[in-house]
């Protein structure tokens, strides 16, 4: 997240090893401006798991997730969702388009999103500048963040 935003990530939720945890953002929604000076909103929501993985100690696993770019009014543009059983909805991973048909109640399917690749895509494609901290190392700091997320998923589509 420091590739564009100050805001912190928090952590909150359950205190024993298996019990699902939240990340969320200290800005909800994180307020952002592109280069050609429109205004987006980030929203985050991403549920997780602590899980022992012997023998190497104990990994993140996902539980949930949902990342969401509106526009500057709050109106949503894109959404990733993945919710398996018993949540509502499909349990595959999609994708929401509000403003191409069929439209945002259509559950394109996707691949696992990582949150990497949702900032990637505001970086490189939406010209949301990147944090001073980050101007010239944020595809590297993305690269390698990301890098986990891949090596260690336990399944993908």
């Amino acid at each position: 997240m420091s590739c564009i935003t100050c805001a912190q990530l928090y952590v909150a939720g359950g205190k024993k090893p298996g019990e699902t945890l939240a990340l969320g953002l200290s800005e909800d929604p994180l307020l952002l401006r592109a280069a050609n000076g429109d205004r987006l909103q980030l929203l985050l929501a991403h549920q997780f798991r602590l899980v022992e993985d012997q023998p190497s100690g104990w990994r993140v696993s996902t539980v949930a997730y949902d990342y969401r770019l509106n526009d500057g009014g709050g109106k949503e543009i894109l959404s990733w969702h993945w919710h398996p059983a018993p949540m509502k909805g499909p349990d595959h991973p999609h994708l929401h388009v509000a403003a191409a048909k069929p439209g945002r109640h259509a559950h394109l399917p996707t691949g696992r999103v990582s949150i990497e690749s949702v900032l990637r895509l505001l970086l490189t494609d939406l010209g949301v500048p990147p944090t001073h901290d980050h101007e010239s190392d944020y595809v590297d700091v993305l690269d390698a963040s990301e890098r986990d997320f891949i090596e260690y998923r336990s399944w993908h589509s």
